[in-house]
């Protein structure tokens, strides 16, 4: 659950920890953080809160393993417990705007400048970690021993909870064939961002100013980001764009098993948080979304409208 920390009970919090602020505003929230923008010190700063810790800890990790790095991550200052059962991350504040407020053109001139964005991701030196999945910023290394472990882990042991006998039979289906592809796929362990929409980075003009948001950094495909765009691609159009670049750098190559194993537990895992916390329309969309993944996948060229990119309506 979001945290509700007033303007200025967060406010607050900074001048106990850094001396007098200014320039105080609110930011764009994401799903499970709240987010301001300040001045202290001298610096343009960023203040997130939310209710756990880990996924801001795993950002001061990242901050600190890719200083040097081409990917531009901003400076953590600081971590922290702020209020009751809320935690605070402090970082410096990048420039730049997200890419969903970009005009069409734009969008299509960023495409590869992302892709490139990912392989950089994926080139960091990863020496002295080990393991797949979600990264223990105590250790740097992955929570699972292999890739199939660590889609398996994503995923929750039943889907009784959904309630509807359809629902539960497609989404059992759903899982057993991802996971039975899975444990045939490649063991790829790069560095993975995990999340790497258009909210979690900005940029100036035609670069990319700053990365950030690092809470679903893991080990293991890079291929995952694509997933991504081509899961949430029907209904985002700069999702769209990236999803179509990329795809097209595929073409003709072997990898529609893959990226349908990892289009499916995304989904999966997706709609499992949406029922979670509630969230009806996200599901119905995730619902239908992974309806259309049931058949066997055509090949990423040719069939991009009739298998990769539709919504298989349930009902």
């Amino acid at each position: 659950m979001k945290t509700a920390l007033s303007g200025e009970e967060a406010a607050q919090a900074m001048r106990d920890l850094l001396g007098p602020i200014g320039d105080w505003t609110p930011l764009t929230e994401g799903e499970v953080s709240q987010a301001f923008g300040f001045r202290a010190g001298g610096r343009d700063l960023v203040l997130r809160i939310a209710p756990r810790r880990d996924g801001f800890d795993r950002d001061a990790w990242i901050a600190d393993r890719l200083r040097g790095t081409p990917v531009p991550v901003p400076e953590v200052l600081h971590v922290g417990p702020v209020g009751e059962g809320a935690y605070a991350c402090v970082s410096a504040r990048v420039g730049g705007v997200h890419l969903t407020g970009a005009d069409a053109a734009h969008q299509h001139r960023m495409a590869p400048v992302v892709r490139a964005l990912i392989e950089d991701i994926a080139a960091v030196d990863l020496a002295g970690t080990e393991g797949y999945g979600s990264i223990d910023p105590a250790t740097g290394n992955g929570a699972a021993p292999t890739w199939a472990a660590q889609l398996r882990a994503l995923l929750p042991a039943d889907w009784n909870a959904l309630g509807s006998f359809d629902d539960i039979a497609m989404t059992e289906e759903l899982t057993a064939t991802a996971l039975g592809i899975a444990d045939g796929l490649p063991e790829v362990r790069r560095l993975v961002h995990g999340d790497l929409g258009p909210d979690n980075f900005t940029v100036e003009g035609d670069r990319i100013a700053g990365v950030f948001d690092w809470e679903a950094a893991m080990y293991g495909d890079p291929m995952w980001e694509l997933a991504r765009y081509v899961l949430w691609a029907p209904v985002m159009p700069s999702t769209r764009v990236q999803a179509d670049h990329d795809l097209d750098l595929l073409a003709g190559e072997p990898v529609e098993d893959r990226l349908r194993c990892l289009v499916i537990v995304n989904g999966l895992w997706a709609l499992d948080f949406y029922r979670q916390s509630s969230q009806a329309g996200p599901m119905e969309y995730m619902l239908n979304r992974l309806n259309g993944f049931r058949g066997e996948p055509l090949p990423v060229d040719t069939g991009r409208e009739d298998y990769w990119m539709r919504i298989g309506r349930r009902r």
